[in-house]
């Protein structure tokens, strides 16, 4: 069985999302807004029904990962609708200046983060398609998790001691650290594409999308026209936008279910003789 061990890993990201997202979101759950509430909740639900299906799989419990795996059509919706409340969330903050840090990179996260929520969702519905073919299934829905990685490094990293602030490693030095996550999460999802080549694409797909994302940051997050589509979002009321991209995800997502057929009875042949 391909990924055995995955759950393990899986794990060990729950108490590293605790540590990164504390000073953020943790440490202050009252005053955090709605929008930061549901990307949380389901992002970790998200995450909470990977470690289950890569251990039910692991321990040959194949009736319970089948079972289990179709709450994706629950949980990846909801979480479809919650990036646009976030990205509407961090946006805002970006264009009254609330503070440095959204200030300074508000646009150019954005971005990213359409990049990385778009890329789960396809990678989700790839895997449905793949569903029969363990490898290909297995490594699309796992590298889902990778795109968590940056978020968490990069908020990691700058409490190093001695870690550079300031100058080229930006305000905080948050964006040597979004790099330096990038680049490991990257380093990450290609030696993981190697290890199954032409199967294992979904890790191929995590790469690629990470790098589109520390490209986009670099370049059109930094642009005057990104700037004006991002001002021009944060008029537009945010729960059309997240009914929208629910209903488009689960659109999305029952088009895959369907392009395997339904698994249908054998059929047993009768014995010579009618017995």
């Amino acid at each position: 069985m391909p990924y055995r061990h995955a759950h393990r890993w899986l794990s060990l990201l729950f108490p590293l999302i605790v540590l990164a997202f504390w000073p953020g979101y943790f440490g202050r759950l009252r005053e955090a807004p709605f929008a930061l509430h549901a990307h949380g909740i389901t992002a970790t639900a998200w995450l909470a029904l990977l470690t289950v299906q890569s251990w039910s799989i692991a321990t040959h419990r194949v009736a319970w990962h089948r079972r289990y795996g179709l709450a994706t059509f629950v949980i990846l919706p909801l979480f479809a609708a919650a990036g646009p409340l976030a990205l509407h969330s961090m946006v805002s903050l970006w264009r009254s200046g609330a503070d440095p840090f959204h200030a300074t990179y508000g646009a150019r996260l954005a971005s990213a983060d359409m990049i990385a929520g778009a890329s789960v969702i396809a990678m989700v519905a790839y895997a449905l398609t793949r569903r029969r073919q363990v490898v290909a299934h297995g490594s699309a829905m796992l590298a889902t998790a990778l795109l968590v990685l940056p978020p968490i490094l990069g908020r990691l990293l700058p409490i190093i001691p001695g870690f550079p602030v300031g100058g080229s490693a930006g305000f905080g030095g948050f964006r040597l650290s979004f790099h330096l996550a990038n680049l490991l999460t990257l380093l990450i999802a290609t030696l993981l594409a190697a290890r199954t080549p032409g199967r294992g694409i979904g890790f191929t797909l995590a790469a690629v999308a990470t790098a589109a994302q520390m490209i986009a940051f670099e370049t059109i997050g930094g642009t005057e026209a990104w700037e004006r589509c991002v001002t021009l979002l944060t008029e537009l009321p945010p729960a059309p936008l997240a009914v929208a991209a629910a209903m488009a995800s689960g659109a999305l997502l029952y088009a895959a279910w369907r392009q395997i057929p339904p698994r249908t009875g054998r059929v047993v042949p009768a014995k010579a003789g009618g017995q």
